[in-house]
């Protein structure tokens, strides 16, 4: 049975607690670094078989005070190749595997902070992370998620906190 969170019956999105572990190579490939051991790892993961999973596309949710930094957010172009039935189709015209992963994250950790940041230099994830709920700050690449009512003195805060790190 799909999951609420999206309709596709052979993806599960979930935590794992141990990111590098299903993801390192796919972050390697992607960022030429070593997937990170810190936050929440994020994964969609395509059920082949019952004995095969492929992970699909992954984010990081990564705890900061009272925000959630989200990023890292990639999708295994590889894995989709391996599907059947259409179901890239579906996938692609339903936001995509990072809206839903996006989406899924947004409502897991909704409890854990004020807001969510992220910051999209790609035009392809800004696009997709704007459908999924981010807005921009005014900063370039920095974006935003209040899934809470916040005061626009405190989302004014919040940004400038953020924005006084630089890239994350």
């Amino acid at each position: 049975m799909p999951s609420l969170a999206h309709p596709f019956e052979d993806i599960l999105i979930t935590t794992v607690d141990d990111g590098p572990f299903f993801i390192d190579e796919l972050f390697r490939r992607k960022f030429a670094h070593p997937a990170p051991e810190f936050g929440h790892a994020v994964i969609a993961f395509y059920r082949r078989s019952r004995q095969h999973f492929i992970p699909l596309c992954y984010v990081n949710f990564l705890p900061y005070d009272e925000v959630i930094l989200v990023g890292g957010g990639m999708t295994d172009g590889r894995a989709f190749e391996q599907m059947g039935d259409g179901l890239p189709d579906r996938i692609r015209a339903s936001g995509g595997m990072l809206y839903h992963v996006l989406r899924f994250g947004f409502d897991r950790f909704k409890d854990e902070c004020e807001a969510y940041f992220g910051h999209a230099g790609d035009a392809r994830a800004y696009e997709v992370d704007l459908k999924a709920g981010f807005e921009p700050t005014g900063h370039q690449y920095l974006i935003a998620h209040f899934h809470k009512p916040v005061t626009a003195q405190r989302k004014a805060q919040l940004i400038g906190k953020i924005h006084a790190i630089g890239p994350f």
